[in-house]
C-alpha cells in the first residue's frame, strides 16, 4: 500500500503497522473524519501503549492517512 511505503519512508521503525494503516484507510473510506478518539460509553482505559515515540508522531501519521485519502478523491 502506497500511504504506508509513505510512512515508513517518513518515520522509519515508529511507522504503524501495515494492518493498522488499513483498518485506517477503511475507517476514513466509511466517512470518518477526525483522528481523536470517538465518544464511548463505559469505563475508560487506565493505561495506554503506543508504538510511536510520541502523541504528536501519532497525529503527524494520521493526519498523512487523512491527506493522502483526500488528495485520491477517495472520501
Amino acid at each position: 500500500m502506497e500511504i504506508h511505503r509513505r510512512m515508513l519512508a517518513q518515520y522509519g521503525q515508529s511507522t504503524m503497522s501495515q494492518r493498522k494503516v488499513y483498518e485506517w484507510v477503511g475507517r476514513f473510506k466509511s466517512g470518518r473524519t477526525r483522528v481523536t478518539d470517538e465518544g464511548r460509553s463505559g469505563r475508560p482505559s487506565t493505561s495506554r501503549s503506543r508504538k510511536a515515540s510520541s502523541p504528536q508522531e501519532y497525529r503527524n501519521q494520521l493526519n498523512d492517512i487523512t491527506n493522502e485519502l483526500c488528495c485520491k478523491g477517495t472520501m
